[in-house]
């Protein structure tokens, strides 16, 4: 921290007498700065939401899956080995990334995945992730049965699975899936 006092200062004034001053120029300012801290960190807060939301836009348009992938036990594995050309950990690239809002490299990590475990990523001309007006994400039953596919295989666990289920509960309630089955098994009108 830079001082403002100079050995002169010291010399007039003395150490208890610039002790003094200091102390009441934090008290003097301290609820100020609290203030400028809080509203910094309000301001970090809505820069970090906005950057999440601009990534997981642009996850949805090219890397369709990108959720579904996030909840697999596997690729945070994955996540927890060394990159091969840098040899640092890919879960600390990846928060680096998100970090940083760079959603082309974040996805790069779920494309990554993709080919490590030999799947080719869909290709997100076609397949592109659909969102309700609220913004919210659609899925289809096609997108369901591939994930009930995997949670019997054992390739999604138990924590990873419930998220998965509370977040299809809320999509069935708000009538965000696409082909969704009534209780009597005819589709709904979607």
């Amino acid at each position: 921290m830079a001082s403002y006092l100079t050995q002169e200062d010291v010399q007039n004034f003395g150490h208890e007498l610039l002790d003094v001053a200091t102390r009441a120029a934090r008290h003097a300012l301290g609820p100020e700065l609290q203030e400028l801290r809080e509203e910094n960190q309000d301001l970090q807060a809505q820069l970090n939401s906005a950057a999440k939301i601009a990534i997981d836009q642009y996850l949805d348009a090219n890397v369709p899956s990108w959720w579904q992938i996030n909840a697999d036990e596997e690729f945070h594995r994955w996540l927890l080995l060394p990159d091969t050309f840098s040899g640092v950990i890919r879960d600390r690239l990846l928060k680096d990334a998100a970090r940083a809002g760079d959603a082309p490299r974040v996805a790069n990590f779920f494309r990554g995945y993709l080919a490590a475990a030999g799947q080719a990523p869909v290709a997100h001309t076609s397949q592109r992730a659909s969102r309700a007006s609220s913004g919210q994400r659609i899925y289809d039953r096609a997108e369901i049965t591939r994930m009930w596919n995997r949670r019997r295989k054992g390739l999604i666990g138990d924590e990873a699975w419930s998220r998965w289920e509370a977040e299809l509960c809320r999509a069935s309630a708000e009538g965000r899936v696409r082909g969704a089955l009534g209780v009597d098994g005819v589709p709904l009108s979607k």
